[in-house]
């Protein structure tokens, strides 16, 4: 079984049902030609680089699946006589991959995504709660910087005569 990403972009003027029922569409036919979904991202409403087909923006969704040949060519088929997808691509990513390896592949990237997201929001925190801390436990570090400033300007005889 081979490994393919196809990503396809629909109409903005596409509405969520429409969305949802074009993913089940190209999942059903993966899964009818004996193929499996590793994984199904919607990547959201962007601006395209150009017009295409006369429009400025489109929905990206990306499409992870293990499946034959064939079921590839039937999706592929399939998005280019759909009136919603402005482009597709399609590309093969293992000429021989396994379904159990991609997946846990998928959730050690999840996991790492994940606490990264968390060690992020835990700086952010203690920022915030060392930013919140009350004045009287803060030192005047202004003031102190610039007492020091004066008597390295001064110098060791104190008071300096302008030149």
């Amino acid at each position: 079984m081979r490994r393919y990403e196809t990503i396809f972009i629909l109409r903005p003027d596409s509405g969520d049902p429409q969305i949802k029922e074009a993913i089940k569409r190209y999942e059903g036919i993966i899964a009818a030609g004996a193929g499996e979904m590793i994984e199904t991202e919607e990547w959201g409403s962007r601006e395209l680089a150009y017009k295409i087909k006369g429009e400025r923006r489109g929905f990206y969704i990306r499409m992870d699946y293990v499946s034959p040949g064939p079921v590839m060519n039937e999706v592929e088929r399939n998005l280019r006589i759909s009136d919603a997808v402005l482009r597709y691509l399609s590309v093969l990513v293992d000429d021989n991959a396994d379904v159990a390896k991609a997946r846990e592949e998928l959730e050690a990237r999840n996991r790492r995504i994940a606490e990264a997201k968390a060690a992020q929001e835990a700086r952010a925190a203690a920022l915030m709660a060392s930013r919140e801390q009350p004045a009287e436990e803060a030192p005047d570090a202004p003031e102190e910087i610039m007492d020091a400033a004066v008597e390295e300007i001064a110098g060791p005889e104190g008071d300096r005569e302008p030149d």
